[in-house]
């Protein structure tokens, strides 16, 4: 054998076992939390064994969020604060406390576009647990009377302990808590070693690392149509970043013959009217972009742009619909780059 092909046959013999040492394997874990969905990718570069016991961990962490933050649970940490009408001091969790002060940081940036005391407001158009068959909109005697009592400036904190200062206040923590499982899940898989990741909770997104392919995970926008075939509108890359997307496309009531979104305005108790169509924000957190999502669905496009402008670690994607009822793409200057 010449040393050429003796050379070709050890190059070739050092390429297969470098692919086959380099394999990427993508394990799944999927389920249901929250009233949605949860799917999570663990790329690794060998069989996870303990996959089971790995998803029985992240049902764990789901239920005990659940069981401090869902007003859908009766006996849930945040059910039972709101069916009280004391307004002494109330102990909560570590978890309940950091998501509410987080709140309070991203209800100052703002100005009250996001607030977590909507409860009481969103029920009144038919929204969440307490919501009835209503038939009428709610008055505006009545949307002042519940704005008297809401505002998050009306939530005390002082740890590990909440407190009213109106015994009707309720909190609503659904526009910040899926956020923040994502980041709870994503930290956990991070401290078990694990380094490439994509965690999703009902459309809330973090990624870490990269894809089976050895890339920038790609996470697709839906067109917001009303249609159960949702259409991808763009896609956006995501490398160690979280993407949260807020619309009134899919969430809504229809009463006599018009359309009520679930995205109240806390300054007017009133469902907004706007062009926004939906808005994608990313984040370093997914708490972060879950809730600013939200507040830009309340804000009008150049009011969020220019807060947006203001801030490093936040980029955003509207969609919006022009005077024909095209839809228009704007987005901030970083939110394509990784």
């Amino acid at each position: 054998m010449n040393l050429f092909l003796k050379a070709q046959i050890v190059l070739g013999f050092l390429f297969f076992s470098y692919s086959c040492t380099n394999t990427l394997i993508e394990s799944i874990i999927t389920g249901h939390t929250m009233g949605t969905t949860y799917n999570v990718k663990i790329i690794h570069s060998k069989t996870i064994k303990n996959i089971d016991q790995i998803k029985f961990e992240i049902d764990s962490i789901l239920i005990d969020i659940n069981n401090q933050m869902s007003t859908w649970i009766k006996d849930s940490e945040i059910s039972i604060f709101n069916k009280t009408l004391s307004t002494n001091s109330f102990k909560i969790s570590d978890e309940f406390f950091y998501v509410l002060e987080q709140g309070k940081i991203i209800n100052e940036l703002t100005d009250g576009a996001f607030d977590y005391t909507v409860f009481s407001l969103a029920a009144s158009w038919g929204f969440g647990p307490d919501s009835l068959a209503i038939i009428n909109d709610p008055d505006d005697d009545k949307i002042k009377e519940i704005l008297s009592y809401t505002g998050s400036e009306k939530i005390l904190l002082d740890y590990p302990f909440i407190k009213k200062t109106h015994p009707n206040l309720k909190l609503d923590l659904n526009a910040i808590a899926k956020g923040y499982a994502v980041d709870l899940i994503y930290r956990w898989l991070k401290k078990r070693g694990f380094k490439d990741l994509f965690i999703e909770i009902g459309g809330e997104i973090r990624c870490g690392g990269f894809n089976k392919m050895g890339k920038d995970w790609v996470i697709g926008i839906d067109s917001p149509v009303e249609n159960y075939r949702q259409s991808i509108f763009t896609t956006v890359q995501l490398r160690n970043t979280a993407l949260a997307t807020s619309g009134n496309y899919r969430n809504y009531l229809e009463r006599q013959g018009e359309k009520i979104n679930h995205s109240i305005n806390p300054y007017t108790g009133k469902p907004v009217k706007t062009n926004v169509l939906s808005v994608s924000v990313k984040s370093e957190n997914c708490l972060n972009a879950d809730a600013w999502a939200t507040a830009l669905m309340i804000m009008a496009y150049d009011e969020g742009v220019e807060k947006i402008n203001g801030l490093d670690e936040i980029e955003a994607f509207w969609i919006l619909s022009d005077k024909n009822g095209n839809l228009i793409q704007r987005y901030t200057e970083s939110f394509f780059n990784n």
